[in-house]
């Protein structure tokens, strides 16, 4: 796998991965609502083996009593999931996780437990990509980086918070064929008509923003600030020494442009010499193209400080804390938030400097607990990998195909 494939494709080609806005043009309405079923009843010969590589079972009881936690707060009112040709009522989720946590606690074996997943789950196979099952698993991190409540020589480069002039137009309000689609935009003050939101270019080199009292934090350089943007949350360590979050808030929902891409067709780098370090050092060596390069991407993330969560990890699509390698990025258009699953992928392992031990086949439970820009229909799939120097290069590593299955408590049969 190549270093582009490792990182460019992950953290500069794709968009955002946290809890992310749609992605639109200006303004363009995208689909989610994929060509295929995205999803297959499998039967019982066509089961995948449900072995977990991981020891531990106590992030995945984690993440599956966060997930409840959500569940128990969503309650739609008369409506229904479909997966394959069923229908289901959302209690079923709740219902699935449950059935999950009683099998963990007294299977007494990973024989066991797959024999009771087996017996008791409707499993539903992803039909990915192309409707031959492939699906590619890419992962995102939460990087940990210096910053100033304050503006300072050292800190010269602000995060932002979502300006008030930013409207998200419902515009199924408008016609019923568009339901569910979103516009971001603000009101030209000139014109008096809605336009598209600031992009990266005229925000961070135009200043389009400056001055306002929109800034939360300031960080020492365009690169973190962009990295920040990519991954949608993380850590600022402040000069005081205290540790804060920086949240994900929203987007201006312009399309996103890979920078690394940009390199590469400039005839700058080839594609397998780009890595997060590489594109560092450019920008460091060659200050003049900073701000053309950066601004070729305008998509611009924007967020709110709070108080750093107990376990030091961001909030996602569910409004609770990620739990690293058992909380997943999906399309909510194919799949339900709160649906409990099962991949077997290949991912690599880092040690805790950060240094890549290689890539190895890997199964497990995982809970669908978050969103993202560039995460669309039944083939894409995106790993929390937590924070860290082994996050980072676990996070930055993964492109890999797979196979994704949702598993869906057997509802018992009505007597007739």
């Amino acid at each position: 796998m190549s270093n582009l494939r490792a990182w460019t494709l992950l953290c500069l080609a794709l968009a955002p991965s946290s809890a992310f806005a749609q992605t639109a043009s200006s303004p363009t309405l995208v689909s989610t609502i994929p060509a295929r079923p995205a999803f297959r009843l499998l039967s019982e010969e066509e089961l995948p083996v449900f072995e977990d590589s991981f020891k531990s079972t106590a992030g995945l009881v984690k993440a599956a009593n966060k997930t409840l936690a959500y569940l128990a707060k969503e309650k739609p009112a008369g409506r229904y999931l479909r997966l394959g040709e069923r229908d289901y009522g959302y209690a079923v989720l709740e219902d699935s996780i449950r059935a999950l946590l009683e099998i963990l606690k007294s299977s007494g074996s990973p024989a066991g437990l797959n024999e009771r997943i087996r017996r008791e789950f409707d499993v539903y196979q992803s039909n990915g990509l192309d409707g031959t099952g492939r699906v590619v698993f890419s992962s995102y991190y939460q990087p940990v980086l210096t910053a100033s409540l304050k503006k300072t020589e050292k800190y010269r480069f602000p995060l932002y918070r979502k300006p008030a002039d930013m409207v998200d137009a419902d515009l199924g309000l408008f016609d019923k064929k568009y339901n569910g689609e979103t516009l971001t935009a603000r009101v030209d003050k000139k014109t008096n008509r809605l336009v598209p939101y600031f992009s990266r270019e005229e925000i961070d080199i135009r200043k389009a923003l400056a001055g306002k009292g929109h800034e939360v934090a300031w960080l020492k350089d365009r690169f973190d600030v962009l990295d920040l943007h990519i991954q949608g949350s993380g850590i600022l360590k402040l000069t005081s020494g205290k540790e804060v979050l920086a949240r994900y808030a929203a987007t201006n929902a312009r399309p996103y442009n890979s920078v690394g891409l940009t390199l590469v067709k400039t005839g700058v780098m080839t594609r397998d010499e780009i890595t997060h370090d590489k594109l560092r050092n450019y920008l460091i060596d060659h200050p003049e193209s900073e701000s053309w390069l950066l601004s070729q991407n305008p998509r611009y993330t924007f967020f709110e400080v709070v108080p750093l969560p107990a376990d030091g990890e961001p909030f996602g699509s569910v409004q609770e804390s990620l739990t690293p390698a058992r909380s997943i990025a999906i399309d909510p258009a194919v799949i339900p938030l709160g649906a409990l699953a099962f991949f077997t992928t290949s991912t690599p392992q880092a040690d805790k400097d950060g240094r890549l031990l290689g890539q190895f086949p890997n199964s497990r439970f995982a809970l669908c607990m978050d969103t993202g820009g560039a995460i669309k229909g039944p083939g894409r799939v995106d790993i929390y990998a937590g924070h860290g120097k082994e996050a980072a290069t676990t996070a930055r590593n993964t492109w890999n195909d797979g196979k994704l299955y949702i598993l869906i408590k057997k509802v018992p049969p009505r007597d007739r």
